[in-house]
């Protein structure tokens, strides 16, 4: 049987007792009267054996106490080895560590914390967080200490600490140390920087609200259903999320429009580009709707990415103006819509009536149009209507292309709504004479808001108002410049070129340059002009469009702009893969993507079963249980059921890799609500698996090597 140490000395303590007392009892015999002397000789050898017996005790405690000298000495070099090899350690990991005393003291750290705080291992051990943080940040620190003493276990929580380069979050694991009676006397600390992987979480975030708050479609399909949607879609076509994911990707389409829409859907396999088209969506209440679709596919998931708009009001709108159109155009009369003073559209039949171009009266007040001795009736005609007269016909003079007039008979309504004015006009000149069209000409000529000018050799011979309240020239100022001069340096070998082609009778209506103003800026103007080859002249009208072209500038930025957040939109959507695998009713393999088939390690869809069981041995996580084969994603969707993110370990028995993989199926159902087929994606997580174990397993061999104990071994 083991004798313990405490136990040699008590009984090596107790056996010395006995023999003083034995001793004393002697001496006691001795010097007593009643002595007797034939006890002399037995005494005497009592006595001896009792000095041999001290004589040997003493032997034996003292080489007692030199071998636990010797213990303790050996005890004391293992442990201060043992200190600097976990000193080693620990100065050697990327993560700060740290070990307190229940007080808050520092009893360990490693570079990484000196890192961190900017303090060296002398300036922080043995003191608190109060001596060297900031005190708010050193209470959040001791409030944390204090919930694990508390609860006497690991805690976890997320502290952000201001560095030179920035603001680090940092998670930090702290666990309780207990001594040999099981008592805490230290709290152990291990952080890690997450301040990337933060990063991460807040973009994603932001992708997030960015694709659910457009108010557009946008959408990721395979090429047989969609994967995700956008609220946009189901608030537009009035089906549920539900409803449209577990249909095919061509359910709602309007049948006419199917064909056309799978030739479009074909392009992207051969395009690299994006593409455009329209087609028609059955809504949930039966109406039809027409989206305008941006499409683009990625060959690395074989996946589509999608935006549409609703551009029904516009088909609509369309249609309708198609068939007006049709009577307005082929109307002999002049139809005629205004709006206040001005006409926002006439038909085909003013060219054949008065000799304009439609262009031509755009813009210019019509009332500029009538005889001045027919203003007064005009006016009055429309302030009629104005007064909610139905119906008001009135005559008038109107002034041609040509500067003559004629005699016109009108027919108006209006639409108090909008204020717009309808009319209808017909040409009466035949029954009345024009005997002013001189006077007429020259008065619109003077009243024009376009210019309208008049050269001849080089030079302008007459020009209206307008052109001065353009460029700022007087009559007598262009009499002596010739009109190339005002025309800008880049244009002129444009405009000569051009003005050889009128002279020889090659016919130019419509072009435009920047002239030189009075004030010596430069306008964007653009001309419409005639020649007359028998008198040698030059008839030019025109109109300031230099608001216009920095309009259409712009637009082309915005349009640039448009064009550069959609190409970033594509970007970050090309960027999410998975493995995605079909089967349909018959649990025949009917599309797989490339993430698939270098998954399971195959070249062709053909290869892959609906069956992972004939491709990998399927476990649990823990490796040991099998997982059974009727529950896996692809069996239970086939069966009408929804599965997401299922853990398994898939491990290949040619191969002997294995993977850690989140499996997920959803069923495919008709109009009849029966399954048609079952999509399964795989995501491989094996990475983020091991990386994890390493960090348990790293964690777990910090906490040996520090003194960590688990509640379970506290309570052994």
């Amino acid at each position: 049987m083991k004798i313990s140490f405490e136990k040699k000395i008590f009984l090596g303590f107790v056996i010395n007792i006995l023999v003083v007392l034995g001793s004393i009892w002697i001496y006691n015999r001795r010097i007593s009267n009643q002595r007797d002397q034939t006890w002399d000789l037995a005494l005497n050898w009592v006595e001896l054996f009792l000095f041999v017996l001290s004589i040997l005790l003493l032997t034996i405690v003292y080489f007692i106490i030199r071998t636990q000298f010797r213990a303790k000495t050996i005890s004391q070099t293992l442990l201060s080895e043992n200190r600097l090899l976990l000193q080693s350690i620990i100065d050697n990991t990327s993560n700060p560590i740290y070990v307190k005393k229940t007080n808050g003291a520092y009893l360990l750290i490693n570079k990484q914390c000196e890192s961190l705080f900017h303090k060296s291992n002398a300036e922080i051990i043995g003191r608190t967080d109060f001596d060297f943080l900031p005190k708010t940040t050193a209470d959040t620190n001791r409030n944390s200490d204090f919930e694990v003493i508390k609860a006497l276990k690991e805690l976890k929580t997320e502290e952000i600490i201001e560095q030179p380069d920035g603001i680090h979050t940092y998670i930090a694991v702290k666990f309780p140390l207990y001594d040999a009676e099981g008592e805490i006397y230290a709290i152990g600390g291990i952080a890690t920087d997450i301040t990337e992987r933060k990063k991460t979480e807040e973009s994603l975030k932001s992708f997030g609200k960015f694709f659910n708050m457009s108010i557009d479609i946008m959408i990721i399909a395979s090429k047989e259903n969609f994967i995700t949607i956008n609220p946009a879609m189901s608030k537009m076509l009035g089906y549920d999320e539900a409803e449209i994911v577990r249909q095919p990707l061509l359910k709602y389409v309007y049948p006419d429009d199917l064909e056309f829409t799978k030739q479009e859907i074909e392009k992207l396999k051969i395009s690299a580009l994006n593409i455009q088209f329209e087609n028609r969506w059955i809504c949930k209440d039966g109406s039809i709707k027409w989206l305008i679709w941006s499409a683009s596919h990625d060959p690395t998931t074989d996946l589509i990415y999608g935006v549409a708009r609703d551009v029904t009001v516009q088909k609509e709108i369309q249609k309708s103006l198609l068939t007006a159109d049709k009577f307005f155009n082929l109307s002999y009369d002049m139809l005629v819509v205004a709006k206040g003073d001005y006409i926002i559209k006439i038909n085909p039949a003013l060219k054949r009536n008065l000799g304009y171009d439609l262009k031509d009266v755009y813009n210019i007040p019509f009332i500029s149009f009538s005889h001045p001795d027919d203003i007064k009736a005009s006016i009055e005609a429309f302030n009629k209507l104005k007064r909610g007269e139905s119906i008001v016909n009135h005559r008038m003079r109107g002034r041609c292309k040509d500067g003559t007039y004629k005699w016109l008979d009108w027919t108006s309504t209006s639409d108090i709504q909008s204020g717009m004015v309808f009319s209808v006009v017909r040409d009466i000149n035949e029954i009345i004479a024009n005997e002013n069209s001189l006077k007429m000409a020259d008065l619109f000529f003077n009243m024009s808001f376009d210019i309208l000018t008049v050269s001849k050799n080089d030079y302008f011979i007459k020009v209206n108002p307008a052109f001065t309240r353009t460029l700022g020239y007087q009559q007598n100022e262009v009499d002596k410049i010739k009109f190339i001069e005002l025309i800008h340096p880049d244009d002129k070998k444009s405009a000569n070129e051009l003005l050889d082609k009128l002279l020889k009778g090659e016919p130019k209506v419509n072009f435009k340059y920047q002239m030189l103003c009075k004030d010596g800026s430069y306008k964007w103007i653009e001309w419409h002009s005639n020649y007359d080859p028998q008198e040698g002249i030059l008839y030019s009208a025109a109109h300031d469009i230099t608001e216009q072209m920095k309009m259409e500038v712009e637009q082309q930025v915005a349009i640039d702009e448009l064009y550069e957040n959609e190409e970033k939109l594509r970007l970050i959507l090309e960027n999410i893969s998975e493995g995605i695998i079909v089967a349909n009713a018959d649990k025949k393999i009917i599309l797989a993507n490339d993430m698939a088939n270098a998954f399971i390690g195959t070249k062709d869809d053909t290869e892959i079963s609906p069956n992972l069981i004939n491709h990998f041995e399927i476990y649990y996580p823990d490796e040991k249980t099998i997982f059974p084969s009727q529950n896996l994603p692809m069996y239970r969707a086939l069966k009408g059921e929804t599965t997401n993110d299922i853990d398994l370990v898939l491990w290949d028995p040619n191969t002997h890799d294995k993977k850690r993989v989140l499996v997920s199926g959803k069923p495919l159902m008709d109009h009849n609500n029966q399954v048609v087929a079952a999509v399964v994606t795989i995501k491989d997580i094996s990475k983020y698996k091991q990386l994890e174990e390493e960090l348990k397993e790293t964690e777990s061999k910090y906490r040996q090597l520090i003194g960590y104990k688990k509640s379970s071994d506290i309570e052994d």
